[in-house]
C-alpha cells in the first residue's frame, strides 16, 4: 500500500491520515451504532468549526435542511444535494460545514436530503422515500433552475434520479467522487484500499447493499441506454487521485466520451475520498470546494 504520508497525498490530509494511524482508528468496531458515532465524531473534530461566521441561515425540516448563504444571487440555481456515506453512514448534520461552504461559494441555496439508512432499511425503501421527498420539493420551486448533486453514493443516487425518476427536471447533475460501478474493482481499490478515508472493505459492504437495487432496475452507469443518454442533463464529475473510486470515475469519463457525451471533469490528484467533509477546517478542502463551485456547477458558455 502506498504511504499515506507520501507525495501522492495532500500535506494536510497526509497529516490527518497519519493521525488516524497513530490513534489506531478502525474501519469498524463491530458495532454499527458505535461506528456511526465514531465517524461523526471524527468529522466534527477534524472537519468543522463550532460556530462558523459566514452569515448563512439554516432551516432544518423533517427530511432535509436548507442552507441559504448570506449573499444569494437572484439568478442562482437551487441545488438539491444527496450526501454520501454508503447509505449506511452520515447525515445532513455532518455535511453542514461542507454545504455552508458550497452555498457561500455558489451564492445559491443548497438543500440537502436525509434518507433512511441501511441495513435497518432496504435500499428500495430508502431510495423510493428519498425520491418522493425530492420530487415534492421540486414541485414547489416553480420555474427556478434546479441542479441535483451528490457525493459518493449520493452521486450515484443523483444520477439515477435525474435519469429514471425525474427526467427533464434538472438543468445539471454534479457528481462528486461518485460510486459508478457496483461490480468491478479497479487498480485504485488496491492502491488506496486502506488509510485513505474510504477503505475497500467498507466500499464492498456498501456495494453489497446497493447492487441488488440497481441491478434489479437495470441501472448501470457504464451501460446507459441511448434513451438514458438523451435524458442526461448537462453534467459535471469530480474525481480524486487518492481514492478507491478514482479509476471508475476516470473510466466513466472516457466511456461517455467514447459515446460522444461530454462531461465537465474536475480532478484533484492529491485529495482523498470524502475531502468535502473537511471543508470547514482544512484549507485544501475549502479551496477545492470553491473550485467545484466555480467549475462543476457553472453552466457551459452559450454559443453565439
Amino acid at each position: 500500500m502506498p504511504d499515506p504520508q507520501g507525495p501522492s497525498l495532500n500535506v494536510e490530509f497526509g497529516r490527518l491520515a497519519a493521525a488516524r494511524k497513530i490513534m489506531a482508528v478502525k474501519a469498524s468496531t463491530g458495532s454499527l451504532a458505535d461506528d456511526r458515532t465514531n465517524a461523526e465524531r471524527w468529522i466534527s473534530r477534524f472537519g468543522s468549526v463550532a460556530e462558523p461566521d459566514d452569515g448563512a441561515s439554516i432551516d432544518a425540516g423533517e427530511h432535509s435542511v436548507v442552507i441559504r448563504p448570506a449573499q444569494e444571487d437572484a439568478d442562482a440555481p437551487y441545488v438539491l444535494y444527496i450526501h454520501g456515506g454508503g447509505m449506511v453512514y452520515y447525515s445532513t448534520a455532518v455535511f453542514q460545514p461542507f454545504l455552508r461552504t458550497l452555498a457561500g461559494a455558489l451564492h445559491a441555496p443548497v438543500e440537502a436530503f436525509d434518507y433512511l439508512k441501511a441495513p435497518e432499511h432496504s435500499a428500495e425503501e430508502s431510495v423510493e422515500r428519498l425520491a418522493e421527498h425530492i420530487a415534492a420539493r421540486c414541485r414547489t420551486l416553480g420555474d427556478r433552475q434546479l441542479v441535483i448533486a451528490g457525493d459518493s453514493v449520493g452521486g450515484l443516487l443523483a444520477l439515477y434520479l435525474s435519469l429514471r425518476v425525474l427526467p427533464g427536471v434538472f438543468s445539471r447533475v454534479v457528481l462528486i467522487y461518485p460510486v459508478l460501478d457496483l461490480q468491478t474493482e479497479r487498480e485504485s481499490y488496491q492502491a488506496f484500499g486502506r488509510g485513505y478515508f474510504l477503505d475497500s472493505g467498507s466500499m464492498r459492504l456498501f456495494k453489497s447493499i446497493l447492487h441488488p437495487f440497481f441491478s434489479g432496475r437495470d441501472f448501470d452507469p457504464f451501460a446507459l441506454s441511448e434513451s438514458d443518454l438523451d435524458r442526461l442533463p448537462a453534467g459535471s464529475i469530480v474525481t480524486t487521485g487518492c481514492d478507491v473510486l478514482r479509476d471508475e470515475g476516470l473510466d466513466w469519463v472516457g466511456h461517455l466520451d467514447d459515446r460522444s457525451v461530454k462531461l465537465r471533469h474536475l480532478h484533484f490528484p492529491d485529495l482523498p475520498h470524502d475531502f468535502c467533509l473537511y471543508a470547514g477546517k482544512l484549507d485544501s478542502a475549502k479551496s477545492a470546494v470553491a473550485e467545484i463551485a466555480r467549475t462543476a456547477f457553472h453552466p457551459e458558455e452559450r454559443r453565439v
